[in-house]
């Protein structure tokens, strides 16, 4: 008989936390199989493994080294062959140190989906395996991956917290792991940053609770709005630990000259921002915002279709900075005596941020 076939995702910052609860769960139980992807130069390095050990390792070249080509090349082709073999009711995906886990989840439900090479399949939670004695300070982090020799890519300018922020962001499970995965640091940082409806486990790093993570279903809309910025599905926690969180919104756009002069207190910190926001020169563009570890990404998501027009980010850090960022968010929005403006005989260079305005 055929047995149900669940793909369950693990994305983390540390390799070491990857290779010992990934292959921990395999060891454990022998119904669960393992495969962990690595970029290496042009390639994607294989490897499956369970109890029995190595059932494969290949490197596959890839024509763009991305993780959607990962995906779609050789990552589902390998699922849909071990689902055939009938051996293993469980795998689990270790994806790349620093790879986020959301594009792999889409392109797989995409899969699952009636004519899909994983027709049937379920899809497990998405874990977030975070060391509980570094996540404190790896979250807000401004040190550049290719520094501490994790770039996931060759090109790779991310900065830790930009790593971190969408990992636990997307997570179903974040699993706080380690000497001492009951810090309150660490519990306090990941409750502010995680998805709303997530759940943490806390445990060391051999005792990770695999019937838990192989029973949670992965919701894929839900999970994709707790990363999408217009819809932010993140609960906001209380201060704890001396980590804080402020959700910031208004129906008014920003004002383009003091958002660009105002740039530095508003994503200058070792804090992570994200959002989305309007512009009176560009009415009908929504606009993202994306910042961690003093690296702030802005840009232009396309029409606001069935989302309300609105100007909202959600603040988290740990320093003195919050007032310094509410102020700044409060000044930039369009007061009262701007709303006569000609917006269109203003301009507001920023077309090297958002690409060049459509016409009004």
């Amino acid at each position: 008989m055929t047995q149900r076939f669940t793909i369950s995702t693990l994305s983390t910052i540390d390799p070491v936390v990857r290779s010992s609860i990934s292959f921990g769960l395999a060891l454990e139980r022998s119904d669960v199989a393992v495969i962990h992807h690595d970029f290496i130069g042009d390639q994607i390095r294989r490897t499956v493994a369970d109890a029995s050990g190595v059932i494969e390792s290949d490197a596959t070249e890839l024509d763009h080294a991305c993780l959607g080509c990962a995906v779609r090349e050789d990552l589902v082709p390998t699922l849909a062959r071990l689902k055939e073999r009938d051996l293993w009711s469980q795998v689990l995906v270790a994806l790349p140190v620093t790879a986020e886990s959301a594009p792999v989840m889409r392109a797989l439900h995409t899969e699952t989906r009636r004519s899909g090479l994983l027709e049937g399949a379920r899809l497990g939670a998405v874990v977030c395996a975070v060391d509980a004695a570094t996540i404190a300070d790896d979250a807000f982090s401004d040190e550049y991956l290719a520094d501490l020799g994790r770039p996931l890519l060759g090109d790779d300018e991310r900065v830790l917290a930009e790593a971190v922020a969408p990992m636990l962001a997307h997570a179903d499970i974040v699993a706080l792991v380690g000497d001492d995965p009951a810090s309150a640091h660490a519990r306090a940082t990941v409750d502010h940053l995680r998805g709303q409806g997530s759940t943490v486990l806390t445990s060391a790093m051999e005792d990770i609770d695999a019937a838990r993570i192989m029973s949670t279903e992965h919701r894929c809309d839900d999970a994709l709005g707790r990363v999408d910025p217009l819809r932010i599905d993140r609960h906001v926690e209380p201060d704890c630990a001396g980590v804080w969180s402020i959700d910031l919104s208004s129906d008014r756009p920003f004002h383009p000259d003091r958002l660009r002069a105002r740039l530095p207190e508003l994503g200058g910190h070792e804090a992570r921002t994200r959002g989305h926001f309007w512009l009176p020169t560009r009415p009908a563009d929504a606009c993202v915002w994306d910042g961690a570890g003093r690296q702030v990404s802005v840009g232009s998501l396309g029409r606001w279709g069935r989302h309300e027009r609105g100007t909202r980010l959600v603040v988290t850090g740990r320093g003195p900075e919050r007032d310094t960022i509410a102020a700044a968010f409060h000044d930039c929005l369009v007061r009262d005596d701007e709303r006569g403006t000609d917006w269109h005989a203003h301009g507001d260079a920023l077309d090297d941020w958002l690409g060049a305005p459509d016409p009004f």
